[in-house]
């Protein structure tokens, strides 16, 4: 038993190592410069180690990518617009982080192409949205926000402007914008009464 823990210990030590050798490449070089050449010359990890735990560099990626994303838990203050603005604050701090900016435009493209990579980019986007669609369904049965209102394109308002910016226009996102944006979403959905 002790052997194999401690096979066990050297296997994440090492797993550790490679994940944090694409997260470094994936944050200062992009998408492109992840092959397992690449990451073997970067760790001293065999290739043979590398086609042992992941079936190609897109899995590796998708594995790094998916422990690059922090926590996207949605608070319930009863205070709808704060609960917002905080979250998207932290959705731009994560779309202008060097990681993002250097990976997701070329990880948008593979995910045309490449099956791993169109599976991760889906859950992914999913695991994003879920919490922010369901706390926009709670504020609707609470009478928040319209009962005609649809959390999911919402999340499309919420978050549209901090990805156009970013992606198209090149451009930061203030918190000053996230809650202008959050403001004048909220505002198409308020109750009348």
């Amino acid at each position: 038993m002790a052997i194999t823990d401690r096979r066990d210990a050297r296997v994440e030590r090492t797993v550790a190592k490679v994940l944090d050798a694409v997260r470094r490449l994936l944050r200062t070089e992009g998408l492109g410069s992840v092959t397992f050449g690449r990451v073997s010359r970067e760790t001293g990890v065999s290739r043979t180690t590398l086609y042992r735990h992941w079936s190609g560099p897109s899995a590796l990626i998708a594995e790094a990518w998916a422990r690059v994303a922090p926590s996207n838990r949605v608070p319930h203050t009863g205070d709808l617009a704060g609960d917002l603005v905080g979250l998207f604050i932290g959705v731009r701090d994560v779309v202008e982080s060097s990681t993002m900016r250097r990976s997701l435009p070329a990880l948008l493209v593979a995910a045309q192409r490449d099956p791993v990579i169109s599976e991760l980019h889906a859950r992914f986007v999913e695991d994003r949205r879920a919490p922010i669609v369901e706390r926009l369904r709670v504020a609707v049965a609470e009478g928040q926000i319209s009962p005609d209102a649809d959390p999911e394109l919402l999340v499309d308002l919420l978050s549209g402007p901090i990805f156009y910016r970013q992606l198209l226009r090149r451009a930061g996102t203030s918190d000053a914008d996230v809650r202008a944006i959050v403001s004048s979403v909220l505002a198409s959905v308020r109750v009348r009464g």
